[in-house]
């Protein structure tokens, strides 16, 4: 038994993470992911399967390294990190990763969330969780680490974030922190374990709150591009329909939609 969140987890069943750190506090779960990967690599050693999991991150961030609130006893923060296996899609990995959160999410609490391109789980218009990850290739090795904050306890409104909700929220009832941890992380080990890739485009498009044809605009540095959307490439990437045909886009933020 390993202490969370006035809680505890079990990860002796594992089978795809071999490592679990529950943390009080971390500055960022995706840094300190960063700094176990530099530091394996600078030794030439095999970085175990590991789930780096706090109780709050004061410096969290989202993509482009925007802030994103992690306070303690609120929500579910962490980041695992695993070396791919060969000829592992690595753009499907993030999607798939919000996909089988959602569910875990549902099954655990009966909170129903869509996938808003890339990578984050709504409910409506209000956000409920992201996710960002990052690989690092040296030699012949590769390792993914993915990003999750999600948020859980209390109303979205006292986290001081335009267009937040809970897990608690939507579910109309108090949600244990350890609980949801352990349903999430059990349903990841189990998801990496077998995985199946070439099922996820067609999962993700099932559960997202995009429809084809609906009008989206995608924002890429200064530039926006506006189309209706034709689903996801085999990739994973956005597909896009605009005046001049289709683009496939595959980072972005989603501006309108």
């Amino acid at each position: 038994m390993i202490p969370f969140a006035s809680g505890e987890l079990i990860a002796r069943r594992w089978q795809s993470f071999e490592n679990l750190a529950c943390l009080k506090e971390t500055s960022s779960s995706s840094d300190l992911a960063r700094e176990l990967m530099e530091v394996y690599f600078g030794e030439d050693q095999r970085l175990p399967s590991t789930v780096l999991l706090a109780e709050s991150q004061p410096q969290a961030r989202g993509r482009k390294g925007d802030p994103w609130r992690a306070p303690a006893n609120r929500g579910i923060y962490f980041t695992f990190v695993r070396r791919a296996a060969p000829n592992e899609p690595l753009s499907l990995v993030p999607i798939a990763v919000a996909r089988w959160i959602r569910d875990a999410i549902f099954d655990a609490t009966g909170v129903s969330a869509v996938l808003k391109w890339p990578n984050d789980l709504y409910v409506g218009r209000k956000k409920l969780a992201g996710v960002i990850a990052e690989s690092r290739t040296q030699g012949e090795d590769t390792y993914i680490a993915v990003g999750v904050g999600l948020n859980v306890v209390g109303r979205g409104s006292d986290l001081g974030v335009d267009g937040a909700t809970t897990v608690s929220e939507e579910a109309g009832r108090p949600i244990g922190l350890a609980p949801l941890a352990q349903a999430i992380l059990d349903r990841l080990d189990r998801e990496l374990a077998d995985p199946h890739w070439q099922m996820e485009v067609e999962r993700w498009e099932k559960s997202a709150a995009h429809h084809l044809g609906d009008r989206m605009t995608i924002r890429r540095g200064d530039r926006e591009l506006t189309g209706e959307y034709r689903g996801l490439s085999p990739e994973g990437f956005l597909r896009l329909a605009t005046g001049s045909g289709e683009t496939v886009i595959a980072t972005g933020e989603l501006a309108k939609w």
